[in-house]
């Protein structure tokens, strides 16, 4: 090595990071003596050489370079075409031209846009351009790594605002330059657009415009100024006393001020107004079950540790489906609010009344009441009661149900909730109208009675974190490096076992728990990949998500609160919906899967089925997977049409760019088949049974 060399050694600092050399038109001789003339001065360098077309041909397919070393003077290689080719698959890749006259080369180098060119044989000068180049190589991915973070952060703060109950608009020199859905709703104007260009100072109220002149000019000069209260105009000419936040901002490069109304108006206090409905079933006005539920815990606890008595009452209507096939939806809601009526007017204030299902009410009696005094007063109020549908007498058929917190004792709020139930149940089948609990009678197994436990245990589960994940690969038949996990949810009893989704989703959906179901998945999973990734390994999981999720206008909010919660990203997640729920949801999955790609999260129509208006959902809402239905994958080996028609949907699904999966993968024959058809992911026991913890095989 020449002293020049030893001395640029001695001076460089060499970066720890693997550099990928790659040496093109050298003899291999020549390729390892750069290899470690950089290993000599502390790189950790990993080479690839080729010196013939064939040998770059076969590099092309694998090649991650980070230095590329180039042999002018070598004519075996059409180096303009090769540099090119390498540039479109290693895009940061450094190209230094080596020559033994670098000078007739200086035309070349420019042509090219390579970063240096340097004496084929100055090992010091190819040493301090190695090291330089490979600095700016962690600056590019640091750079491209902040720019990607700074993306996203935009992305998830714009669909922050935009989702945003409060009133956010965007202030350049006194104009309006943007304004999201509740400041536009706030001033009650249609559109956005109506209020881009718009002098803010057309919204203050003509009394309050002079008070308003100086915090103007403030924001002019500082894009900020102290909290005001002050009374602004709607669009409709409505006065409306509000309080203005004002923080420096920047939009599209030019500074701005962002400000935050609040609405003061007494009537209109939204965040007031959304809490008390909150508690409230809004087809009575009575207290619903989640507000019931929480209440009881509450008193029953108080009681317990008083050792008074807590009583119940729970009333059904049981012939109510039925009145609903009869007389309509607007008949059974009519009598619905003539038997709220008649709870309200017979109960006492100091009790808790709440419509606890869709044709059942509770009763949550302090302890001076008498809960079988105020039970036959109910029974004997709703029984005799004259219900009139379009001038036609309606008979319901109500049965009534008692316990008490100490007869037998009730140990938690499910077995007293269970207790009221099973009495109420019994009432109604043996017809005697009024029922109190009694442990000997009620000790049958009946179906119901089985649902309800069902769902006693979804409620336990949820109050102690007692569901449980389990994953499964989704492989490429391609080559394709990402780790796809589908994630599944299990439930546990009181002994720790595991119970099946075809077990309890049913109930779940039936007693309305899916939704909170629904959140637990979602935000388990999160905290599990966010730790999986914390770990170096780079996997993404697959969550379903139910018609309740769907439903949940809050649930896109939510997900990028446990993001953020967990330091995770959205482009680690997929999120399945399968057709038959989308269609039923359309209106509400559009908004929703818009969303979830602002926040780079992935989406995936499963049971897709082989339909054309199936193809045209996957590219209404721009999904990026389809998961065919699971019932193809057993007629795969044997029905010739279903092959035809799978290669078909296929076909179709990627020229919308689209990534396709066939689950329920049982045998080797099955892969033969996909493989020739072209689908990208497969899924299923053939390749690994669900499993409780991730398993990192290189095979997989």
């Amino acid at each position: 090595m020449s002293t020049n060399a030893e001395r640029i050694i001695q001076i460089v600092t060499p970066l720890s990071d693997v550099v990928e050399l790659l040496v093109l038109g050298c003899s291999i001789d020549d390729a390892n003596i750069y290899s470690q003339t950089l290993r000599n001065s502390g790189m950790a360098v990993h080479l690839n050489t080729a010196y013939t077309p064939d040998e770059l041909d076969v590099l092309m397919k694998s090649v991650d370079a980070d230095v590329v070393l180039v042999n002018c003077d070598a004519e075996e290689i059409d180096f303009t075409t090769a540099i090119r080719q390498i540039r479109e698959i290693s895009p940061l890749a450094a190209f230094i031209l080596l020559s033994d006259d670098p000078g007739e080369e200086l035309f070349f180098a420019a042509e090219t846009s390579a970063q240096d060119i340097i004496e084929r044989h100055d090992y010091a000068h190819l040493i301090y351009v190695v090291n330089r180049e490979q600095q700016n190589m962690v600056m590019k991915k640091k750079l491209l790594a902040v720019t990607q973070e700074l993306k996203e952060t935009r992305q998830r703060y714009e669909t922050l605002t935009e989702t945003a109950g409060e009133a956010i608009a965007y202030i350049h020199q006194g104009m309006h330059v943007y304004a999201n859905p509740a400041y536009v709703s706030l001033f009650g104007f249609k559109n956005a657009d109506e209020l881009e260009g718009l002098p803010f100072m057309d919204l203050i109220a003509s009394d309050d415009r002079l008070k308003f002149k100086p915090v103007l000019h403030k924001l002019d000069e500082q894009h900020t100024a102290d909290q005001l209260s002050i009374d602004c105009v709607t669009n409709d000419g409505h006065k409306l006393p509000v309080t203005m936040d004002f923080s420096p901002s920047i939009i599209d490069g030019e500074d701005c001020t962002q400000v935050i109304i609040r609405d003061q108006s007494p009537e209109m206090d939204i965040e007031q107004r959304l809490a008390e409905l909150a508690n409230y079933d809004t087809d009575t006005g009575l207290y619903n079950r989640k507000f019931f539920s929480k209440q009881l815990d509450t008193r029953l606890e108080q009681t317990l540790a008083e050792e008074k008595r807590l009583s119940m009452i729970m009333i059904s209507i049981g012939n109510f489906l039925d009145i609903k096939a009869d007389y309509g939806m607007d008949g059974a809601e009519m009598m619905l609010k003539e038997a709220t009526r008649i709870l309200n007017e017979t109960t006492y204030d100091s009790d808790l009344v709440a419509r606890f299902g869709e044709h059942e009410f509770a009763i949550l009696c302090t302890p001076d009441t008498s809960a079988e005094s105020l039970a036959k007063r109910l029974y004997h109020a709703l029984t005799e009661h004259s219900y009139q549908i379009d001038e036609q007498a309606i008979k319901p058929q109500i049965g009534v149900g008692i316990t008490h917190s100490d007869a037998p004792p009730a140990q938690s709020s499910t077995d007293f909730i269970s207790h009221a139930s099973r009495a109420c149940k019994t009432a109604l089948a043996e017809g005697t109208g009024i029922s109190l609990f009694d442990v000997d009678k009620t000790g049958g197994s009946t179906q119901s009675e089985e649902n309800n436990s069902i769902v006693q245990l979804i409620d336990q589960a949820l109050a102690h974190d007692r569901f449980h994940l389990i994953y499964q690969p989704v492989v490429s038949l391609h080559g394709n490096s990402r780790e796809d996990y589908a994630v599944y949810v299990r439930m546990l009893d009181t002994h720790d076992q595991q119970i099946l989704p075809k077990e309890f989703i049913k109930e779940a959906i039936q007693s309305e728990r899916m939704a909170e179901i629904d959140r637990w998945i979602i935000r388990k999973a999160i905290q599990e990949v966010a730790h999986h990734r914390s770990d170096g390994h780079k996997l993404n999981f697959m969550i379903t998500l139910s018609a309740s999720a769907i439903e949940d206008d809050s649930l896109l909010l939510w997900i990028c609160d446990c993001l953020r919660e967990f330091k995770a990203k959205g482009a680690w997640l997929t999120f399945a919906v399968s057709h038959s729920d989308v269609i039923g949801h359309l209106e509400k999955m559009e908004q929703l899967a818009e969303g979830l790609h602002k926040i780079n999260c992935r989406i995936s129509l499963t049971h897709f089925p082989f339909e054309q208006e199936a193809v045209n959902v996957v590219r209404h809402l721009k999904c990026d997977l389809v998961c065919f239905s699971p019932d193809i994958s057993s007629k795969l080996s044997r029905d010739k049409e279903q092959q035809e028609l799978l290669k078909d949907y296929n076909q179709q699904l990627h020229q919308e760019k689209v990534k396709t999966i066939v689950i329920y993968i049982e045998e080797a024959a099955q892969l033969t088949i996909l493989w020739n058809v072209g689908v990208d992911f497969i899924q299923g026991n053939f390749i690994q049974k669900p499993v409780d913890t991730i398993i990192y095989d290189a095979e997989l």
